[in-house]
């Protein structure tokens, strides 16, 4: 038997009499990552993860070229375990020297997590990682002029493949362009 409703589910907050008392507890984690380009060999990124139990801050020097992180820090304004989660903050130096590429995610699973890190920096650092490997590409490539000069889709794909190969189904190595309508 199917748990799902027969019937189109109303709105959560759009309950015509107004009764609150019956709301559902709604939990919200909120994860924001900035990156700063200062035109600058490096890049700055800073991430924060906000929810009920938690607020932390990371930032992260990020060289351009290489993809290095120089420089890492983060801070823990409020968390559950106010006597044991700051331990954790000890592991987040072992992201300096760390290269943003291929394997990442896993190397901060190992360095930040796991008995002697916290899952939440994980998270935070997984996600600030992942948007300024982004911005890293795309800076890259204009470097290199892919973004010279006004280009159709099929031309535009073709010329950014080699740095976004297989990151999406756009990208995807055996789609042809046009593929689809």
């Amino acid at each position: 038997m199917s748990d799902r409703p027969s019937q189109p589910m109303p709105l959560i907050l759009a309950d015509a009499s107004n009764d609150r008392s019956s709301l559902p507890k709604i939990h919200e984690r909120n994860v924001n990552v900035k990156v700063i380009d200062e035109g600058k060999t490096y890049l700055r990124v800073h991430a924060s993860l906000l929810d009920v139990e938690h607020s932390f801050q990371a930032e992260m020097v990020v060289d351009i070229q290489s993809g290095r992180i120089e420089e890492v820090a983060a801070a823990m304004a409020q968390g559950p375990y106010k006597k044991y989660c700051p331990y954790a903050l000890d592991n987040v130096q072992k992201l300096k020297g760390d290269v943003i590429g291929p394997g990442i995610s896993r190397r901060i699973i190992e360095k930040v997590g796991r008995n002697t890190g916290c899952f939440h920096l994980v998270e935070i650092f997984q996600a600030a990682v992942s948007f300024a490997a982004t911005i890293l590409i795309g800076k890259r490539a204009r470097w290199e002029g892919l973004d010279d000069v006004a280009m159709s889709e099929e031309e535009h794909r073709e010329r950014w493949m080699p740095y976004l190969k297989n990151t999406c189904q756009v990208f995807r190595v055996d789609s042809l362009a046009g593929e689809k309508k």
